[in-house]
């Protein structure tokens, strides 16, 4: 009994941070300047947003030149109701990714042997994408005066 209670507590948990996501909103969010993606299928509240980034030419261009992520967030200020609706789309998996990513940095970091590290710092070094100034560091240090 406390297996399946269990079970569908992670169900449950699953359907919280990936809710159902049919095809058609994933098109929309993939390619909105690909024929397939018919406008009764985008919803109602950002139809008419959605027409008008549409037939915008240089919103097609960006979405030729960027990535994904980079053209969603460059249509933050123009369309920001399409926007807001594509970044419920792809949140979930970017913020699942770094999760992940961070879990398996911490099992690296601190094994049996090393189980009473404090990682905190090891951690932010380990995910941070600013790439440390090491000889800046060493050049800034003083030599140890010989006795």
């Amino acid at each position: 009994m406390e297996i399946i209670e269990h079970l569908q507590s992670l169900e449950n948990e699953m359907q919280r941070y990936f809710p159902e996501l049919s095809e058609k909103e994933a098109a929309l969010v993939r390619n909105p300047f690909h024929v397939s993606v018919d406008i009764a299928d985008v919803p109602e509240e950002i139809q008419d947003e959605f027409i008008e980034m549409r037939n915008d030419s240089s919103a097609r261009d960006l979405f030729q030149e960027q990535t994904l992520t980079e053209f969603w967030c460059s249509m933050r200020r123009s369309y920001a109701t399409v926007a807001t609706h594509s970044f419920r789309v792809l949140v979930p998996f970017v913020s699942t990714y770094l999760c992940e990513s961070g879990v398996s940095t911490l099992l690296q970091i601190k094994t049996k042997a090393r189980n009473r590290l404090e990682v905190q710092d090891d951690m932010r070094l380990a995910l941070s994408q600013t790439q440390p100034r090491i000889l800046k560091l060493v050049s800034q240090m003083q030599a140890q005066s010989s006795h």
